[in-house]
C-alpha cells in the first residue's frame, strides 16, 4: 500500500499527517474513525533494514506495550491501542501524542524547577517501565515528549527489552547513552543502563551542558559544578546515576526513583497493583483514571472502555496517619479492607446524585476519603464494576 493523506488502514484508520521516519518505522497522525480519536500510527520502514528485522522489532514493541492497555499504564508512558503485524500493511496504533519533544521544550526556555520535575517524573517512568520488566535503552530528548500539562511522556520501544534477555542492538553514539552501549567495556547493558541515560538526561535538563560518555569523570557529573541550583542531595543522585561504572550506579530504575523521591522530599511511596501483575508506585497526589482527550492525563492510567471511570477518579494522599483515598469523580469509589467496604465520594458527584433524585436532599454526604492500609483494595464505581487495584506500602 501507498501511505499517503488520505489513505486508510484496516478501514478505520485515515492517514492525516506525517510525523517522521526512523530505522524502522514511518509514522502518521491518522483519524481513528471507529472511536473519533487521533491517533498515531507505526507503520514498518524496510529501507534501513530487513523485512525479518523490522516485523520482528515491531512484534516486539507490541508485545512489550500491549499488557499495559490491557491493565494499568503509566501517564508518563505512551498508551498502547490497537496493532496487527498479519495486515496488509502491519501497522501499531498508538497514543498521538499532543505535546511538544523536550528537546524542542527546552531550547524554548524552561525554569529550573519545571525541569526538575520532568527530571523527577521520568525516575518514576523508569521504576515503572523496569517493575514491569522493561529496560527502554534509548532515554533521551527525541523520545521524551512534554504534555500540555507538563508532564513526560515517553514513546518509541521498538529497542526496548525484557529484564531477561541479553541487548544485542546495535547503537550510535550519543551523550545520553552508556558505556557499555557503546562497545567502550565489556560491561553488559541492563536497568543500570537506563539508569545512565536518565542521570545524563537529568544533567542536562539542569544544566544546559552536553559532556560526551567519554569525558565522564569516574565519580559522576555533578550538576552544580556546572551552574545548577539543585540541591546538593539531588545533585548527589545525578553524580551516583552518571558514573561510567555500572556497578557504582543505581541498580535499576526503582532504586533510582526511591533516591530521588527522598532527595525531593517525595516520600514515601505506594505500589499499586492490577490483577494482571502490573505495578505502579505512587506519591502524595498522584491521580488514578481514565484517560480522556483535553484533560490532564491521570498517573495511574485505568482501561474502561464504558467509561464510567473519571478523568481523575480519585487521588492518593498521606497524612501523619497513614494513606487516604480522596474520590474526585460522579461515580464514586469502594475500599476494602479487613473490616470491609467503605465508598468514598467526591462533593460533585453527591451533588449530582442529589439532582438526579438518587438520593434524598437531606441524605448524608459519604466521606470524600477513606484510609488505604497496607493490602486494601480500590474499585471504582463499583466493586463489581469489573476494575480492582490492590495496594501495599511496603
Amino acid at each position: 500500500m501507498d501511505a499517503k493523506p488520505g489513505a486508510t488502514i484496516r478501514g478505520r484508520y485515515t492517514l492525516r499527517d506525517h510525523l517522521g521516519t526512523g530505522g524502522f518505522a514511518t509514522v502518521w497522525r491518522a483519524e481513528d474513525t471507529d472511536e473519533n480519536r487521533a491517533v498515531a500510527l507505526k507503520l514498518p520502514s524496510f529501507e534501513s533494514h530487513d523485512r525479518e528485522t523490522v516485523l520482528s522489532r515491531f512484534d516486539r514493541e507490541r508485545r512489550l506495550l500491549e499488557p499495559f492497555g490491557e491493565g494499568l499504564s503509566h501517564g508518563t508512558v505512551v498508551r498502547y491501542l490497537d496493532g496487527d503485524l498479519g495486515d496488509d500493511p502491519p501497522f501499531i496504533a498508538l497514543e498521538y501524542l499532543d505535546g511538544d519533544p523536550l528537546a524542542e521544550t527546552f531550547s524554548s526556555g524552561l525554569g529550573e524547577g519545571v525541569r526538575r520535575r520532568l527530571a523527577t517524573d521520568l525516575a518514576e517512568t523508569l521504576d515503572f517501565l523496569h517493575r514491569n520488566d522493561i529496560v527502554y535503552l534509548d532515554l533521551k530528548p527525541e523520545n521524551v515528549i512534554v504534555r500540555p500539562s507538563g508532564r513526560p511522556a515517553l514513546l518509541d520501544f521498538n529497542t526496548a527489552v525484557r529484564r531477561s534477555e541479553s541487548v544485542e542492538i546495535r547503537f550510535e553514539a550519543d551523550q545520553f547513552k552508556a558505556p557499555e552501549l557503546l562497545g567502550e567495556n565489556d560491561r553488559p547493558a541492563g536497568p543500570w543502563t537506563d539508569v545512565y541515560s536518565w542521570g545524563k538526561l537529568a544533567f542536562y535538563l539542569l544544566t544546559g551542558v552536553k559532556v560526551p560518555t567519554g569525558n565522564v569523570p569516574a565519580d559522576g557529573l555533578d550538576p552544580r559544578s556546572f551552574g545548577s541550583t539543585c540541591s546538593s542531595q539531588f545533585a548527589e543522585v545525578v553524580s551516583r546515576a552518571t558514573r561510567p561504572a555500572h556497578e557504582s550506579r543505581y541498580e535499576d530504575g526503582t532504586a533510582l526513583a526511591a533516591a530521588v523521591a527522598q532527595a525531593t522530599g517525595r516520600d514515601p511511596r505506594l505500589l499499586v497493583a492490577h490483577p494482571s501483575g502490573i505495578r505502579i508506585a505512587v506519591r502524595e497526589r498522584d491521580t488514578v483514571g481514565r484517560p480522556v482527550d483535553d484533560e490532564p492525563v491521570p498517573w495511574v492510567v485505568l482501561p474502561d472502555p464504558a467509561g464510567h471511570v473519571a478523568p481523575h477518579h480519585a487521588q492518593f494522599e498521606h497524612s501523619l496517619d497513614g494513606w487516604l483515598l480522596t474520590d474526585t469523580s460522579r461515580n464514586g469509589t469502594y475500599v476494602a479492607d479487613s473490616d470491609g467496604w467503605q465508598f468514598a465520594l467526591g462533593e460533585e458527584g453527591y451533588r449530582i446524585r442529589q439532582e438526579r433524585g438518587e438520593v434524598s436532599s437531606d441524605a448524608k454526604q459519604p466521606p470524600t476519603s477513606v484510609s488505604l492500609p497496607d493490602g486494601a483494595t480500590i474499585a471504582p464505581v463499583h466493586p463489581e464494576y469489573g476494575i480492582r487495584l490492590r495496594v501495599s506500602t511496603g
